[in-house]
C-alpha cells in the first residue's frame, strides 16, 4: 500500500463545477443541497482522520430532491464524461506517484475508485477525498464492499500512513513457491493490525503478489545458472536487492520476496532450479 497526498481541490467547488452544466431545473435541485454537500464533505474529512468512515450509514436518498441515481449521473456524466469535470478527474488520477496503484503497489492506475462505494454512499460520489486513483484489478476486485467495523476498514491512501514500519512479509515454501503474509509490529494497536490484514485480504494481495514473484523466480533461476553462482554469492545478491527495495518501500512485495529468499538456506543452496 502506498500513501498519496490528499487532494487540495475544494470539495464544494468540485460539486458546483460538476452540476453547473445541467439544465436549469436539475441544476436548481443540485444547488439547493450545496450546503449539505459541503457539510458532509467536512464530516467525511474528520471521520477519515479519526479512522471512523465505517460509521457512515448506507443510503439511497441524499438530500432534498437528489437521490442516488442523480449523484451517479452527476459523477458519470459531469465528472467523467464532461470536459469541465473531467479536468478534476484527471488531476486526481495524476496524484498517484509514478502512475502506480496505491492499494496494491503493482497495478497501473487506470481509473478512480470510490473508497466509500458510490452505490452505498452516493453523497460522496464526486467528493475528491473519496476518489482515489486505482488500477482496474483493485477497483473491480473490491466492487461495492465496505466496512461496518473500525478494524475491517481497508487502508485509505489519503489518510492512512502504514509505510514507516514493515508489516508485509513472505516465506519460501517447498516445492518452490512464495507465500506472502501480514505480520504487524507488536506495538501496534489491535485495530491497526486488523486493518492491514483486512486490506491484504480484501485486495487479494497474497495471490497477486505470488504471481509477480513467480516471474522474478524464473528470472533469478536463469541468472544463477548462467553465472554458476555459489550459495554465498546468491545470498549476498539477494540481500542487496532486499536492502534496496526496503529503502524505497518497506512493504513492497519485492522487499518481502528478497528478504524471504535471502533467508532461505534451502533456496540459496541451489533449490531454485
Amino acid at each position: 500500500m502506498r500513501i498519496i497526498s490528499k487532494p487540495t481541490i475544494s470539495p464544494i467547488k468540485t460539486y458546483i463545477r460538476c452540476y453547473s452544466s445541467f439544465r436549469t431545473t436539475t441544476k436548481i435541485d443540485f444547488r439547493n443541497i450545496a450546503r449539505f454537500i459541503n457539510s458532509e464533505s467536512v464530516d467525511y474529512d474528520q471521520r477519515a482522520y479519526s479512522k471512523n468512515l465505517y460509521t457512515f450509514s448506507i443510503h439511497t436518498h441524499v438530500h432534498g430532491n437528489i437521490s442516488k441515481d442523480n449523484m451517479v449521473k452527476l459523477y458519470n456524466q459531469k465528472m467523467v464524461g464532461h470536459p469541465t469535470g473531467r479536468k478534476i478527474y484527471d488531476k486526481l488520477m495524476l496524484l498517484a506517484p509514478l502512475n502506480r496503484c496505491p492499494f496494491c503497489g503493482i497495478g497501473t492506475v487506470t481509473t478512480l475508485d470510490h473508497y466509500l462505494p458510490e452505490a452505498k454512499f452516493p453523497t460522496f460520489s464526486v467528493l475528491p477525498y473519496n476518489l482515489v486513483a486505482s488500477c482496474k484489478d483493485c477497483n473491480t476486485g473490491k466492487l461495492a464492499s465496505y466496512a461496518t467495523k473500525q478494524n475491517t476498514q481497508t487502508l485509505h491512501p489519503y489518510y492512512d500512513d502504514f509505510t514507516t514500519e514493515q508489516w508485509l512479509y513472505a516465506r519460501v515454501l517447498q516445492p518452490l513457491r512464495i507465500e506472502f503474509y501480514v505480520n504487524p509490529p507488536a506495538t501496534w494497536s489491535q485495530v491497526d493490525k486488523d486493518r492491514v490484514q483486512s486490506h491484504f485480504d480484501n485486495y487479494k494481495l497474497d495471490t497477486r503478489f505470488s504471481v509477480e514473484a513467480s516471474n522474478v523466480l524464473a528470472d533469478l533461476r536463469t541468472e544463477f545458472i548462467m553465472f554458476n553462482s555459489s550459495s554465498l554469492v546468491i545470498q549476498q545478491e539477494l540481500q542487496k536487492k532486499a536492502s534496496g527495495y526496503y529503502s524505497s518501500h518497506k512493504n513492497s512485495w519485492q522487499t518481502a520476496l528478497y528478504q524471504a529468499l535471502s533467508q532461505s538456506q534451502w533456496y540459496c543452496s541451489g533449490r531454485f532450479e
